[in-house]
């Protein structure tokens, strides 16, 4: 689930790698909605004309509906787990960074010798907290957009799937 540059490169690109993840999470959605309809239709045109025989009722198709759900929730599960341990640390990282950042300014405040090193180690907070807060908000974006697509992944496969299986069978 982690993304190979994340944490790496600088911040307007990561973003907007992020961008480009959650726009293509958005639009398996969609994608997903599409197939989903589709395959609702053609399972229902499937029942409908199983009423007239209630041996076909026996399609491995009926079997297949409620299986493959229980698939892509056992995957989706297993993936956000996973994502959640991630997610977990890139809020801890975010904790952290700034907690040091204070650390840091509190041990340099207790060596100043006159107000120009009192100034210079304020400075320093504030770039290394900014730098710190950028970084680690940004880990934990990218670990919010990895945990959404990874629980939307194996459904968007399985919808996807049953639907061009069943337009080829019905064609």
């Amino acid at each position: 689930m982690s993304r190979e540059n994340a944490g790496n490169g600088h911040p307007t690109d990561r973003l907007m790698a992020v961008a480009g993840q959650i726009t293509k999470t958005g639009l398996r959605g969609g994608e997903m909605g599409v197939a989903a309809a589709q395959t609702i239709g053609y399972r229902t045109a499937m029942m409908t004309a199983a009423l007239s025989n209630p041996i076909d009722f026996a399609n491995p198709e009926f079997i297949r509906m409620g299986a493959e759900k229980v698939e892509a929730a056992v995957e989706a599960f297993h993936a956000v787990a996973t994502g959640l341990g991630e997610f977990g640390q890139a809020w801890i990282t975010m904790i952290t960074k700034q907690t040091q950042a204070v650390a840091t300014t509190i041990g340099g405040l207790a060596t100043c010798k006159n107000p120009a090193e009192i100034v210079d180690v304020q400075q320093r907070l504030l770039a290394d907290a900014v730098d710190a807060g950028i970084h680690a908000n940004l880990r934990l974006i990218e670990a919010t957009a990895s945990l959404a697509a990874a629980g939307m992944n194996p459904a968007y496969r399985k919808v996807r799937a049953n639907a061009r299986r069943l337009a080829r069978e019905q064609a």
